[in-house]
């Protein structure tokens, strides 16, 4: 024994008729269904069109041949404008893979013992110089040991402004890390640059 539904029975046409229409044929679907219809179409057109419009490229090769090269040199050559956070972004990461770059050349320069290289070079400079020579390369590298390396220094009043508060280079995008760096970066900037320009650790007998 089971249950159900049943639905009002509908009338019996008669002999030889036909059944009423729910809507007779003669009348048309509402302006606005036809105004959204012809919209969609037109959209679905100019997508079309649109996706016609692209010049699309597959890229083949070996691991590290170059194809992601290639394909981030042509979005700069031809791609869209970057926006301002995007520039920011990219500088963040800049100073931080310098910062990253500086530490290891400390740490080769350390274990290489070419600290008396630095010193030299101080000399060269003060003799060129005078007392005008400013920070010296040896100088230059004690402080980047003391704060990228060791993390023995103290940090400044400046130093700790620039931690604890906003700063041009922030970007939430780049991450925290890279932020950190970006903003060593910006503290020791003067001596990066000077030790980055030393000329006797490139010397051809290391």
């Amino acid at each position: 024994m089971g249950c159900g539904s049943s639905t009002p029975a509908q009338p019996t046409p008669p002999s030889g008729g036909s059944a009423p229409s729910a809507v007779p044929s003669s009348v048309s679907p509402p302006p606005t269904i036809t105004s959204e219809s012809r919209n969609i179409d037109n959209a679905l057109e100019a997508a079309k069109h649109e996706d016609e419009g692209k010049i699309k490229m597959l890229l083949l090769g070996a691991g590290e041949s170059g194809k992601s090269t290639i394909f981030k040199q042509m979005r700069l050559l031809y791609g869209t404008e970057r926006s301002d956070d995007d520039l920011r972004m990219y500088g963040v990461v800049a100073r931080s893979n310098i910062v990253v770059v500086i530490r290891k050349l400390l740490a080769h320069l350390r274990s290489l013992g070419l600290e008396e290289e630095l010193d030299r070079e101080s000399r060269e400079n003060e003799d060129l110089n005078g007392d005008h020579a400013g920070m010296t390369p040896r100088q230059a590298y004690d402080e980047l040991i003391a704060h990228l390396v060791d993390n023995t220094a103290a940090a400044s009043q400046d130093e700790r402004m620039l931690l604890e508060g906003d700063w041009v280079g922030y970007s939430a995008r780049a991450g925290m890390a890279a932020n950190a760096d970006a903003k060593l970066f910006l503290q020791h900037h003067e001596s990066i640059r000077i030790l980055w320009q030393v000329n006797n650790i490139l010397d051809e007998d290391v």
